[in-house]
C-alpha cells in the first residue's frame, strides 16, 4: 500500500487493521441471502466410506475399495480447520510432514526426507504437475491456491509412479477444484489477525448458456514473525492471486473444464550464509514469485463404458531469490488415457509428453553460472494399467507398468501390483508392491556451488563428472481398513522402503592451496532404507460430535559409505526425521449454527539440526449471523508463545520461530 499522506507505518498499520474490523463487522450486519451448508458432520459413517477418490487408480473409487494408503482432506475439513494455506491443510494427513520454516515458506514430504524443496513427492492441481525441475521440488509459496475453491485434496501416500510417473516416489498429492455448476453466486471472505494483516477472497459464479464459470481472487498480506533470538524477522509476505475455472456439457456426452491461475507473491527472508563464502553472513532478501497457467480437460464417455480423457496445459512461472538464483520457465504438457472394460478386466492405456525450457541466473558468491543457462527438460511416457476382480465383490488384483523417458536420465520403468481382499462390506485388506523414480534435479546437474566452509579448508561441488542417474525406491506396503461400528472406522498402513542410486556427494582429492579446497562430486552410491506405519481413525461420537485421531511412526537409516562428505548427507537425512507425529481433531457442531473445531498436533525432537519436540493446539469457534453470513475466530499455537519447527536447508534462511496468534474471518454468500 503507498503512502499517499506520509503517514507513518505504525499509523498505517493501526489504520488497516481497524479498516479491516470495520468491514468485517459490516458485511456481517448487511448480509442477506441464504448460506449453503454442507456440514460433514450430517452424514452417516457408511456415506464417509464412500466418498470418491480418483488419484489412486487414475478413475473413480471409494476410499473403502482402495488397495492404498489415502487420505481425503474435504472441503469441509478446509472449512473446519482454520488454516490458511495448503501446506497447513496438510497436516491432517498421516504419513504428511510439515514443518513451517517461516511465514512464508514450508518444507512438505511424505514419509522421510522432508525439506524446502523435498523431492520425492509429486503434487498435482487438477491432474496438472507443480513439479518443479529446477530443485526437484514443489515452492508452496507459489501454490497458494484459493482454499474456497478446493472440493478436496486426496493424499496418496507410497509411491504412485505406475500411475503418474516419475518422481511420484514417496507419494502423491493431488488439489481437486470445484465444478463451476457448485459454486454459482457470490462469496465474500475477509480476514485480520495478529499475524495476517488483512487478506480478501471475492469468487462469483455464473451460468452462461448451458455452462458455468467461476471467477476468484485472493490477496493478503502477512506480517513478520521472530527469529531465534528474539528480534523481528524478516518474513512478511505479500501476494495475490486471480482463479478462473468454466465447465460445459460436451457434445456426444462428457463434458468441457477450462482451468486457469495467475499469481504474484513477494517473500521476504533474512538469508544466513555463514556457511558459504564471498557473501555477508546475514543480510535481508526478498523472493519473488509470478507465474500462469491454464488447462483445458476434456472427458468422454464411450459406448463401451469406458472414458476417454484428455488434458493439455501451458505453464509460465518466474522464480527470482534476490541475491542468489533467477529462474524463468515455460512449460507445455499434455495426456491421453483410455479406460477400456474388457472381459473382466478393466485397462488403462495412456501416453503423455512434457517439455519444461528454463532459463537461469546465477548471482551469489557460492555458486557459479551454471554449465547451460538454457536447458530444456523433455519426458515422455507410456503406461498400462489393469483391474481384475479374481472373485467378485471379494479379491481383486490390479497392476501396470509406466515407462518413462527423459532426456536428462534416460528410461525409467516404474511396475506396481495391488491385492484387495474384502471378505465383508465392513473390512478391507491389501497390499501393495512398487517401483518408483527420482529424475535429476536441473541444480543438481548444472550448477556448482560451495556446500561449506569450515575453519581449515572450503568444501565446494563440482559439476558430475558421470552423467547422474535416477534415483530409486522399492516399496512393500500392507493396509487394513474396517468399519468397526456404525460411527468408529479405522485406517492402519504399514510400509518399508528400499532406496538405491541416490544423490550425494564423494571427497575428490584436496587442494593444499590458499584457501585449502576439498572438491567433492555427486554421485549414486548412496542407499537408504525407512520403515514405519500410519494409524487414523474417524469416530462419530454423536451426531454433532466428531473425533479424528491420527498417528504415525517412521525410521530412517543410512548404510554408511565411508566416505566423510557422503557419509555427513547420510546422517544428515536421518537426523531431519521426527519418529512420531500425532494429531487429534475434535468437530463438534452446537446449536443455532455455532461450531468448534479443537484441533491438538504433536511432533517428536529431530537430531540434525537439535530441535526440540513441540505440541500445538489450535481452536476455531464459528458462528452464523442470520443465514448469510458466518463469522470464525481462530487462535493457533495456544499452548505455549513461540516453538521452532524447521531450520532450512537450500537457500538457506535465518530460523524463525512460531508464535501463537489469533485470527478473524467472515464469510458471505448472496
Amino acid at each position: 500500500m503507498k503512502n499517499f499522506h506520509r503517514k507513518t507505518p505504525q499509523a498505517l498499520e493501526i489504520q488497516r487493521s481497524h479498516a479491516l474490523r470495520a468491514l468485517v463487522c459490516f458485511g456481517a450486519l448487511t448480509a442477506a441471502l441464504p448460506a449453503c451448508s454442507d456440514d460433514l458432520l450430517s452424514m452417516p459413517l457408511e456415506d464417509l466410506l464412500k466418498i470418491e477418490i480418483s488419484s489412486a487408480s487414475r478413475k473413480l473409487q471409494q476410499v473403502q475399495d482402495v488397495a492404498a494408503a489415502v487420505f481425503v482432506i474435504s472441503r469441509e475439513d478446509i472449512a473446519r480447520s482454520g488454516a490458511n494455506t495448503i501446506p497447513e491443510l496438510l497436516r491432517m494427513a498421516p504419513g504428511v510432514e510439515v514443518a513451517r520454516i517461516a511465514n512464508n515458506r514450508w518444507a512438505v514430504s511424505i514419509r522421510g526426507f522432508n525439506g524446502r524443496f523435498a523431492n520425492k513427492l509429486l503434487v498435482l492441481k487438477d491432474g496438472r504437475s507443480v513439479y518443479s525441475p529446477l530443485f526437484s521440488g514443489v515452492l508452496w509459496e507459489a501454490e497458494d491456491t484459493i482454499l474456497s475453491d478446493i472440493e478436496r485434496i486426496e493424499v496418496i501416500r507410497g509411491p504412485g509412479a505406475a500411475m503418474w510417473g516419475s518422481n511420484a516416489v514417496n507419494g502423491v498429492i493431488n488439489i481437486i477444484s470445484r465444478s463451476a455448476a457448485d459454486t454459482l453466486g457470490t462469496e465474500f471472505i475477509a480476514s485480520t489477525g495478529t499475524d495476517e494483516r488483512g487478506g480478501v477472497t471475492l469468487r462469483h459464479g455464473v451460468a452462461v448458456g448451458d455452462g458455468h464459470v467461476r471467477l476468484s481472487f485472493k490477496g493478503f498480506e502477512r506480517d513478520p514473525s521472530r527469529s531465534n533470538s528474539g528480534e523481528k524477522s524478516n518474513d512478511g509476505w505479500t501476494a495475490a492471486r486471480l482463479g478462473l475455472r468454466g465447465d460445459w456439457p460436451a457434445e456426444g456426452g462428457g463434458q468441457w473444464s477450462l482451468v486457469s491461475e495467475a499469481y504474484q507473491s513477494r517473500a521476504d527472508e533474512r538469508r544466513d550464509l555463514t556457511r558459504f563464502v564471498s557473501a555477508p553472513p546475514v543480510f535481508d532478501a526478498r523472493q519473488a514469485n509470478s507465474g500462469a497457467n491454464v488447462s483445458l480437460h476434456r472427458e468422454q464417455p464411450m459406448p463401451d463404458g469406458g472414458q476417454v480423457d484428455w488434458q493439455i496445459s501451458a505453464e509460465q512461472t518466474t522464480f527470482d531469490a534476490e541475491a542468489l538464483i533467477r529462474e524463468e520457465r515455460q512449460t507445455l504438457s499434455g495426456e491421453y488415457q483410455r479406460r477400456l472394460p474388457l472381459d473382466g478386466h478393466e485397462l488403462i492405456l495412456g501416453a503423455s509428453y512434457r517439455y519444461s525450457q528454463d532459463r537461469i541466473d546465477i548471482n551469489n558468491g557460492y555458486a557459479s553460472q551454471p554449465n547451460q543457462r538454457q536447458r530444456a527438460w523433455r519426458i515422455a511416457s507410456v503406461y498400462v494399467h489393469d483391474d481384475y476382480e479374481l472373485i467378485p465383490q471379494r479379491l481383486r488384483l490390479s497392476g501396470g507398468v509406466r515407462v518413462d523417458h527423459d532426456n536428462w536420465s534416460g528410461a525409467q520403468f516404474q511396475p506396481n501390483v495391488r491385492l484387495a481382499w474384502t471378505p465383508n462390506e465392513q473390512t478391507t485388506w491389501w497390499s501393495s508392491l512398487s517401483r518408483a523414480a527420482r529424475t535429476p534435479s536441473r541444480y543438481e546437474l548444472d550448477i556448482p556451488y560451495v556446500i561449506s566452509e569450515v575453519p581449515d579448508r572450503l568444501t565446494q561441488r563440482l559439476l558430475p563428472a558421470n552423467p547422474l542417474k535416477a534415483e530409486q525406491v522399492s516399496t512393500l506396503e500392507l493396509g487394513f481398513r474396517q468399519r468397526v461400528t456404525s460411527t468408529l472406522s479405522v485406517d492402519v498402513a504399514a510400509f518399508a522402503s528400499d532406496y538405491t542410486q541416490m544423490a550425494s556427494f564423494r571427497a575428490l582429492t584436496p587442494n593444499t592451496g590458499v584457501p585449502a579446497v576439498l572438491p567433492v562430486d555427486s554421485t549414486n552410491d548412496t542407499n537408504a532404507h525407512t520403515q514405519g506405519f500410519e494409524v487414523a481413525a474417524d469416530w462419530q461420537v454423536t451426531p454433532q460430535w466428531r473425533l479424528q485421531p491420527s498417528y504415525t511412526r517412521l525410521q530412517l537409516r543410512s548404510p554408511r559409505t565411508g566416505d566423510p562428505v557422503g557419509e555427513t548427507i547420510q546422517a544428515w537425512w536421518e537426523g531431519r526425521v521426527a519418529n512420531h507425529r500425532l494429531s487429534l481433531r475434535s468437530s463438534w457442531t452446537l446449536t443455532n449454527g455455532h461450531k468448534l473445531d479443537v484441533w491438538l498436533k504433536h511432533v517428536s525432537a529431530m537430531r540434525l539440526p537439535q530441535l526440540p519436540a513441540y505440541t500445538v493446539l489450535d481452536m476455531r469457534y464459528a458462528f452464523e449471523m442470520g443465514r448469510r453470513a458466518e463469522v470464525a475466530i481462530v487462535g493457533q499455537n495456544l499452548l505455549n508463545q513461540r516453538h521452532v519447527e524447521y531450520e532450512n536447508d537450500y537457500l538457506p534462511t535465518q530460523a524463525v520461530q512460531m508464535g501463537r496468534s489469533l485470527m478473524l474471518t467472515g464469510t458471505w454468500r448472496f
